[in-house]
């Protein structure tokens, strides 16, 4: 596979990943979504994700005792949060300490369906039936048969 199709790949994990998201309800300012990207440096690509994206997935424990806050602070980006769902600002505070104590449920699927095998093998099929139908094709001209 070369870097172009990998690269194609990649993108196409990253517009599934995004659409699960959508799919299950978390997807608001669309700030996470941007965060994901595809780096492709010539010999290698590769798909990046926030690590924070996990607890979408598996949730979060309530915060700890001496807990580093985070850049932004969580407040801010609740409050980012609540605006993009129409939700008064106001009540950033009581989500926030809600999160602090509860932690929250995570939501299956969000990233183990588009990041899963069966997924991962239903791309990497259009990709490789490609490559295989390129080479086809190189081999039939260089041999002379077309």
């Amino acid at each position: 596979m070369n870097n172009e199709q990998l690269t194609l790949f990649l993108e196409s994990l990253k517009t599934d990943v995004i659409h699960s998201m959508q799919a299950k309800g978390k997807y608001a300012t669309g700030q996470t979504a941007q965060q994901i990207t595809v780096e492709d440096n010539g010999d290698k690509a590769q798909l990046q994700l926030p690590a924070y994206m996990q607890a979408l997935e598996t949730g979060r424990a309530p915060t700890g005792k001496n807990a580093v806050p985070g850049d932004p602070p969580m407040i801010e980006r609740i409050k980012q949060w609540c605006q993009a769902k129409g939700i008064p600002e106001k009540a950033a505070w009581a989500i926030k300490k809600s999160i602090d104590k509860n932690g929250y449920r995570g939501i299956a699927g969000i990233l183990s369906e588009p990041l899963g095998d069966d997924n991962i093998n239903l791309r990497l099929d259009k990709v490789t039936t490609d490559m295989a139908a390129k080479a086809a094709d190189q081999i039939v001209d260089s041999v002379g048969l077309s």
